[in-house]
This record gives C-alpha cells, structure tokens and sequence, in this order.
C-alpha cells in the first residue's frame, strides 16, 4: 500500500470555527466537550486516512492539519506556514461580514503565490444557527473555480468528513497529474 503524506492549512477569519472543525476531522478530541478558544499561532494535528483510493489504488494518507489562527498579529508566521503546503481549506462564518473580503486575503498568499491548482483548495463555509447550508456563500469571481462547500457541524457532521475525504482525493489527483 502506497503512503502519501500531505500538509493541509486550515485558514479564515478568527471565531470561524477552524479548530472545531479541525478537532472533529482529526478526531482528536472530542469536540462537543471542546470549549472554543482563539488558536495561538497555529496548532498541527497529525491523523491519517488509512484506506484511500486514487487512481484506483489503495493508499494511506497522512494528514498534518494546520490549524491557523485568524488574528493578524500572527501575519508575521504566514511565510513558514506557506512552506511544503499541498492544500488549503478555507474556513468561513455564514454569519461573517468581513469573510469574503478576509478569504480573498487568504487566497492572495496562501494559494495564487505558492501557485497551487484550485483542485487543491476548497471552502468550508460554516452554518449555524439553523440556517440553511446552501446558498449561503457569496464570494469573489477568484472563488469561482474553487470548490464551495456548505457544512453545518449541529446537523450534518456525517457529511463533513466525506467532504474532507473528497477534498484529499482532489488533492492527490491534481499533484499526480502533475508529476507526469
């Protein structure tokens, strides 16, 4: 069985439930018990995905997670975490009004400069309060060729981890595509 190693960020504005929905991914701890707290810096949670299946073959991933912090003044660590990333996961708030304007941000560094595919980026737009988890992201035209997704950790957490598995596949896809 093959074994493939990725660097994943997790980035968005601050209060956009980023370690949440890394603590659930990783299944690191158990995150209804989690109480929310800003992320210093960045925190890395390492899990694997043991049963992959790209390009039909079996394969075995493991996952650095980077889980970023949203607050600027940590700006200054943005280069080193830019460093042998292979994907990008933006994290946004339904309920954001900077969101949009904060992912663009994002997307500049983290994405456009390293120049990674968008099959290697995806947003998770994060809906609470009982809205409705589609149609709720109104980002830039730069988004347009990104994956969106809409998940809602209350109601469909079952969900949340195939898009996360889908996104690892994207990824892996577009890196071996562009190794031949």
């Amino acid at each position: 069985m093959q074994i493939q190693k990725l660097k994943i960020l997790m980035i968005g504005p601050s209060e956009s439930g980023k370690s949440l929905l890394a603590n659930f991914i990783s299944e690191a701890v158990n995150f209804e018990d989690s109480e929310p707290r800003p992320t210093q810096g960045v925190r890395i949670v390492e899990f694997e995905l043991p049963n992959l299946s790209i390009n039909d073959k079996q394969c075995k991933v493991d996952i650095e997670l980077w889980d970023c912090s949203g607050d600027h003044k940590f700006e200054s660590c943005w280069p080193a975490l830019r460093v042998g990333v292979n994907g990008v996961i933006f994290v946004c708030s339904s309920n954001s009004t900077n969101g949009p304007r904060e992912l663009e941000l994002l997307y500049n560094y983290f994405v456009s400069q390293p120049k990674l595919s968008t099959k290697q980026c995806v947003v998770f737009c994060n809906c609470t309060n009982g809205q409705e988890d589609d149609g709720v992201l109104n980002l830039s035209p730069t988004f347009s060729r990104v994956s969106q997704v809409a998940i809602n950790m209350n109601t469909r957490r079952d969900r949340v981890k195939l898009d996360f598995i889908n996104f690892v596949s994207s990824i892996l896809q577009s890196i071996s595509q562009s190794e031949i």
